[in-house]
């Protein structure tokens, strides 16, 4: 088992006002090693905002492959001309 799943483990064990205090401790850490300064983002979407870009997915859409769609658009349009 890993380190992140023996820690979640852990933290099922906790009673709830623990838990509770382990996420804040968490999502306090995630907004602190942003590169945004503290207090610049305001709102409901702060905490979003100051995570903005700090994460990777492999998820593709179509925006990923837009050049590959637009170039069969193209190609398309230039065959019935």
């Amino acid at each position: 088992m890993g380190i992140v799943e023996a820690l979640i483990e852990q933290a099922r064990r906790l009673p709830r006002a623990d838990r509770q205090r382990v996420v804040e401790a968490v999502e306090d850490s995630l907004v602190e090693d942003t590169t945004i300064a503290p207090g610049t983002a305001e709102g409901p979407y702060e905490r979003s905002l100051a995570l903005a870009g700090t994460m990777h997915t492999a998820f593709t859409d179509v925006s990923t492959d837009k050049y590959k769609h637009l170039a069969a658009v193209y190609a398309s349009q230039t065959d019935d001309v």
